[in-house]
Order: C-alpha cells, then structure tokens, then sequence
C-alpha cells in the first residue's frame, strides 16, 4: 500500500465521527471554565500517556491513538466525556498537528465533548522527530474559545 494510500485511509478514519449523534448543545458557555485533557496511546489499547515514544519504520504503519475529552482531568479508558457534559451551542473540538517548520493544521473534528482519533507515521510525515498535538474548542465563528495541554509524538530511529 503506497503511503498516500495509507496516510489518506488514518486521515478519512479520523475524520469520521466519534460518538452517534450530531450536535448537542447545553447550558454551557465559553466563559465557564473547563479543561480539555488530550492524551494518547500506541496502538488502540492501554493507558493513556501525556507522551509518545515511538520507533519510527518508513515501511511500516505505526499507529497511536489519541483521546481529548473535555471537562476531564484524563480520558475514561474508552475515551467518553463526564456524564451530561456538552459543548456549547454551533461549537467544534478540532483535534491540530504540528510538524517542525509547519503551523497547525487540523486533523480531525468533533460536535461532541470528547474526540478519539487513529493516526500513524504516514499522517506525521514518516519523519524521525517531534509531531505536537493539541486540541482546541471553537466558537461558531471559529475563534479559539479553550485549548488542550500539548500532547507530543517523538519518532526516533
């Protein structure tokens, strides 16, 4: 599998949408205060860690997961929000990559408190390395409202 192929294929998956649903919206607004814990893992299974260390291979897929929920001082094991919680009426979770010498760009996006995401070396660049992460909350207009702690992915050889 060419890695566009396989970079493309983790992309559409974590595009794809977290929980069934659609938009829910509370009483929540942007001036409460909350926190969007982002963490991640290797693979689809184990604790969640605030950092990767990951054996870089350019012929093979190297996959990690990466959990944010908000409201939340660490992600469940499943990745699901607190009970009840909500984003803000016509609010995203944007779940943003960066590479060295890049700016943010974004990676996946949720209308859900919480947001799970499968990505590998080819959606980083297939690069030894630091990949950074963070998730950030916007408003309708897309102004930044809340952002996650930094969550880092470091690629050795």
């Amino acid at each position: 599998m060419s890695r566009a192929l396989i970079a493309l294929s983790v992309v559409a998956l974590a595009l794809t949408p977290v929980a069934a649903g659609g938009v829910r919206s509370g009483p929540t607004t942007a001036h409460t205060a909350s926190k969007i814990a982002l963490r991640g893992r290797q693979g689809i299974q184990g604790p969640w860690r605030r950092y990767l260390w990951l054996k870089l291979n350019r012929n093979a897929v190297i996959s990690f997961t990466v959990c944010a929920v908000r409201s939340a001082s660490t992600p469940s094991p499943t990745c699901r929000p607190p009970h009840g919680e909500r984003l803000p009426e016509s609010s995203t979770m944007k779940l943003e990559q960066r590479r060295p010498g890049r700016g943010w760009g974004t990676v996946a996006i949720s209308r859900e408190p919480s947001l799970q995401a499968v990505l590998s070396n080819g959606v980083t660049g297939n690069r030894v390395g630091t990949t950074s992460y963070r998730v950030t909350l916007r408003n309708e207009s897309g102004r930044v409202v809340e952002t996650s702690n930094t969550f880092k992915v470091f690629w050795t050889k």
